[in-house]
C-alpha cells in the first residue's frame, strides 16, 4: 500500500510539473530569442533610450533566471532528496533572479510606452513580486518551512505571469482585433489597441495566477494535517 501511495503521488505530481516546465521553457526560450544577441531593432517592447532598453534586457535576463530556477524550486523530489541543493537554487532563485529583476523593474514600468493601466498591472505585480520574495526569504531564514512553501507558491505564481501573459494574448489580440473597426469601441485606432491588448493581458494573467496560488496554499493547507496524520500512521511503533 504505501509504495502505491508513493507511486500515485508521482503521477499526480508529473502530471502538473511536465506540462508546467514545457510550457515554460518553451514560451522563456521564445521571449529571449529578441534579446539573444541584445538590439534595439528586435525589442519586441519600444525601447525609449539606451538606459530604458539596457534596464529592460537585465529585468528580462534576470526574470528568466527566476523562473527556471523556480521551476527546479517546485520538484519535491529536489527538496526531499537533495536539500543543500534545493537551498542553493533556491538563493539563485532569490538573489540571482527575483530581487535584481525586481529592484530593476521598477524604472521599467516608469519607461513603459504601452499606458497608463499596463504600467499600473505591472507595478502592482512588481511591488507584489518584492513583498512575497522577502515573505518567503524571511520565513526560510527563521525555519518557519510551511510559511515559506506558502509564500514562495504565492511568489513563483507571480513570477510565471509573464508566462501565463504570453500563452493568453493571442486570445486578447483576437477579442481587440474583432472591435478594431467599431466606432465606438477603437474607431480603427491602433495605438488604443496595442495599449488594450497590453494592460488586458497584463491585469489578466495577474488576476489568474494570483487565483491559483490562493487555490493551491488552501489545498496545501487543508492536506497538510492529513499528510501528518498518514505519516504517523504508516510509522513503526517501538516497544516503551
Amino acid at each position: 500500500m504505501p509504495s502505491t501511495t508513493h507511486r500515485d503521488r508521482r503521477l499526480r505530481t508529473a502530471a502538473w510539473l511536465l506540462p508546467l516546465t514545457a510550457a515554460t521553457v518553451l514560451v522563456t526560450c521564445q521571449a529571449l530569442t529578441a534579446y539573444v544577441p541584445p538590439d534595439l531593432h528586435t525589442s519586441r517592447i519600444p525601447p525609449r533610450s539606451d538606459l530604458h532598453f539596457a534596464l529592460l534586457v537585465a529585468h528580462i535576463f534576470t526574470a528568466a533566471v527566476a523562473v527556471l530556477t523556480g521551476l527546479a524550486q517546485s520538484w519535491p523530489w529536489l527538496r526531499r532528496r537533495h536539500p543543500t541543493a534545493h537551498r542553493w537554487t533556491g538563493r539563485a532563485y532569490f538573489f540571482a533572479g527575483v530581487f535584481p529583476s525586481a529592484l530593476v523593474g521598477i524604472p521599467v514600468v516608469h519607461f513603459t510606452p504601452l499606458g497608463l493601466s499596463n504600467q499600473l498591472s505591472l507595478g502592482v505585480l512588481d511591488a507584489l513580486w518584492i513583498l512575497t520574495g522577502i515573505a518567503g526569504y524571511r520565513a526560510a531564514r527563521q525555519r518557519r518551512y510551511a510559511d515559506h512553501r506558502v509564500w514562495m507558491i504565492r511568489n513563483y505564481s507571480l513570477t510565471l505571469v509573464a508566462i501565463t501573459s504570453r500563452l493568453i494574448q493571442p486570445l486578447v489580440e483576437h477579442l481587440v482585433a474583432a472591435q478594431l473597426s467599431d466606432p465606438v469601441s477603437y474607431a480603427g485606432n491602433p495605438l488604443a489597441a496595442t495599449h488594450d491588448i497590453a494592460s488586458t493581458t497584463s491585469w489578466t494573467a495577474l488576476v489568474l495566477n494570483l487565483i491559483a496560488a490562493e487555490y493551491l496554499v488552501r489545498r496545501h493547507t487543508r492536506a497538510a494535517p492529513r499528510q501528518r496524520a498518514a505519516r504517523q500512521r504508516s510509522a513503526p511503533s517501538h516497544p516503551a
